[in-house]
Parts: C-alpha cells; sequence; structure tokens
C-alpha cells in the first residue's frame, strides 16, 4: 500500500462540535462556532439566519506537523 499527502485520512477523532446551522429550507449551509467571527453569523451561502447547533464533527488539527504525526500513527496502527 503506498500512502500519498493527498489521500483522505480514514477514521479521524471527532468530538461533538457547536455549529451554527442556516434556517432556510433546502440550504445546507453551517459554519462552526469557532470560525464565526460573529455573536450571530447570517449563512454565508444565502444571506439567511442561521441558528446554534451542534454536530458531530472530526477534530481540527492545527498545523502540518500534527497532521504528520497523525499519519504516521495511522500507519504503525495498520501494520499491527
Amino acid at each position: 500500500m503506498s500512502y500519498s499527502w493527498n489521500r483522505p485520512l480514514e477514521n479521524l477523532p471527532e468530538e461533538l462540535t457547536a455549529i451554527w446551522s442556516c434556517t432556510k429550507e433546502g440550504c445546507n449551509g453551517w459554519i462552526r462556532d469557532s470560525f464565526s467571527f460573529k455573536e450571530v453569523p447570517v449563512c454565508s451561502q444565502c444571506a439567511s439566519s442561521m441558528v446554534s447547533s451542534n454536530k458531530i464533527l472530526p477534530i481540527l488539527v492545527s498545523s502540518d506537523q500534527q497532521i504528520k504525526l497523525y499519519r504516521k500513527n495511522q500507519r504503525k496502527d495498520t501494520k499491527s
């Protein structure tokens, strides 16, 4: 099995994450609360109001070094 930088990560750790979801029917817009610059954001796709909710999402990795470490650990796990 070859490993590529562009290969999607599998089995990413997830957590319950606060998000804002669009209220407009048919729009699937949402944003992580930690990425919102407004107290109550508007949807960037349709400019409708948004409501606060939660969603299970992959934990964000903050640096290239952490991504490399995660991939290295994934390779070790698949070999055992």
